[in-house]
């Protein structure tokens, strides 16, 4: 028998086997009596044992039709949920989509995106919110949010949909001026340029390290960061999509690359209850087409 027809008759059996009757379960899904029996026999012939004991009173589960009824039920509810999933679903997007982003990343690359999905889809409304901050997404009522990193919250959705690496950089004035560390734990001497926190992270003997850092400049904006750097005025830790062009033309010069981390993953965060939207499944697959024609 081939697959798609073992499936058809697993349903048609599970049906039988929760009305106990073949007429029932003939009725329940608007076919005839012979037709449920055929395809239970054909079923039987598959697996080569009988599935129901029959009687003029009363159809009883095998042994083998107990063990395959209690394995069917977890596969047959999940093609039933995606089919009703499909069959209720919006046919384009439309109502609101919020979008948490941060950064260089959010402007550079997701704006683009979103600036294209309000073209295709009129009836859509699209709020682009930026915060470096983990926004509770349901109580923000926040679709999808980017965040770079490792994740700690167990009850979100998330689908990686790129990485990025840093670098820590500073101007060939600035090294000429202060010299160059040669190991992270040398930055405590330099005057670093610092965003959120107070520690970089580093690969050290194989394993993650935060390193202190500390300079008279601070600032939660990355852009304020890089221009600072370029003015000379200190060290900067920043992602490449903010300092890959400097550094291609000479602008800035990047140390301790056998020390940074190189990859670290962007995720797209969902709340489990917004995570088969209409919405939310267009805009990943705009971005994954988006950031692969960027490879």
């Amino acid at each position: 028998m081939e697959t798609i027809k073992v499936i058809s008759a697993i349903s048609v059996f599970e049906k039988v086997a929760k009305n106990k009757s073949f007429s029932a379960a003939a009725t329940e899904l608007g076919v005839s009596k012979a037709y449920v029996s055929k395809l239970i026999t054909g079923l039987e012939d598959e697996f080569g044992e009988r599935l129901f004991i029959r009687s003029t009173r009363k159809v009883k589960l095998t042994f083998l039709g107990e063990d395959l009824f209690e394995k069917c039920q977890a596969p047959l509810d999940a093609l039933n949920s995606i089919r009703e999933g499909l069959l209720n679903r919006s046919p384009s997007p439309k109502g609101m989509f919020k979008v948490s982003v941060a950064g260089a990343f959010g402007e550079e690359y997701l704006a683009p995106i979103l600036f294209e999905m309000a073209k295709l889809y009129p009836d859509l409304k699209i709020d682009i919110s930026f915060s470096t901050r983990n926004v509770d997404l349901l109580d923000e009522n926040v679709d999808v949010a980017i965040r770079v990193g490792e994740l700690q919250d167990s009850n979100l959705y998330a689908r990686k949909i790129s990485s990025r690496r840093e670098y820590i950089c500073a101007s060939k004035k600035f090294f000429k001026a202060n010299g160059e560390p040669k190991s992270p734990r040398e930055l405590a001497e330099f005057n670093c340029l610092v965003g959120v926190g107070d520690s970089w992270s580093f690969n050290i003997k194989k394993k993650v390290q935060r390193v202190k850092v500390s300079g008279n400049l601070r600032s939660d904006n990355g852009r304020v960061l890089l221009k600072a750097a370029l003015d000379h005025i200190g060290l900067v830790k920043l992602p490449d999509v903010y300092v890959k062009e400097y550094l291609d033309n000479g602008q800035l010069i990047s140390i301790l690359d056998q020390y940074v981390v190189k990859e670290i993953p962007i995720w797209a965060v969902t709340h489990s209850k917004k995570k088969s939207s209409t919405n939310l499944k267009h805009f990943l697959d705009l971005l994954e087409n988006h950031l692969d024609k960027e490879k």
